[in-house]
């Protein structure tokens, strides 16, 4: 009886899928995001690999999950088994986010692939940057941390609660602040 109601879930987000795609065409994808945003705990899993994301069943995904820069592409988000991405977390999309096993995201994490100012002024000093972020096995990401594109936090490491990543964090290492600075060595 239970797998019964888990494929008339599944066929209840297909079809709410379909509508929001055809919407999507018309308005844009951010339609799609908004609606993962505002999704219950059991249907964010479905949606985004209905949409083409790579995510193991394993995993949990907390509601309130916010999306940006996906151009309907969201093969550019990969979780692996046993992950935890809590509630209110920030992905942008522009390129790849990949969360290995057992990697915990606190509430309110941002995690962007992209710097942008656009054609303004700024752009002379900041040019526009497009890099995956990568956070390895068994990393730990604080609450309301921030991980900014082509930085890879490394195995079993821990980003402090608040905190702004600008490189690399090697493996079994804790940082904090901001920019995030070298706290202690977990080994």
């Amino acid at each position: 009886m239970k797998s019964f109601f888990k494929g008339l879930l599944y066929l209840w987000v297909v079809v709410k899928i379909g509508i929001l795609r055809i919407r999507a065409k018309i308005s844009g994808d951010y339609i799609i995001n908004r609606y993962i945003e505002h999704c219950d705990e059991r249907e964010i899993k479905i949606i985004l690999k209905i949409l083409g994301a790579k995510i193991e069943n394993s995993s949990n995904i907390r509601p309130g999950l916010v999306l940006d820069n996906t151009y309907f592409n969201y093969k550019n988000l990969i979780i692996e088994d046993n992950c935890f991405i809590g509630r209110k977390v920030f992905f942008d999309m522009a390129d790849c986010i990949t969360i290995k096993k057992d990697a915990v995201l606190s509430e309110g994490v941002s995690i962007l692939t992209h710097q942008d100012v656009g054609n303004r002024m700024m752009n002379k000093y900041y040019k526009r940057k497009v890099a995956p972020v990568i956070l390895e096995e068994g990393c730990w990401i604080g609450a309301n941390a921030t991980i900014l594109c082509g930085v890879r936090i490394g195995k079993c490491s821990v980003v402090a609660a608040g905190s702004v990543v600008n490189r690399d964090v090697p493996d079994y290492t804790v940082v904090g602040g901001v920019p995030a600075k070298f706290i202690k060595e977990l080994k």
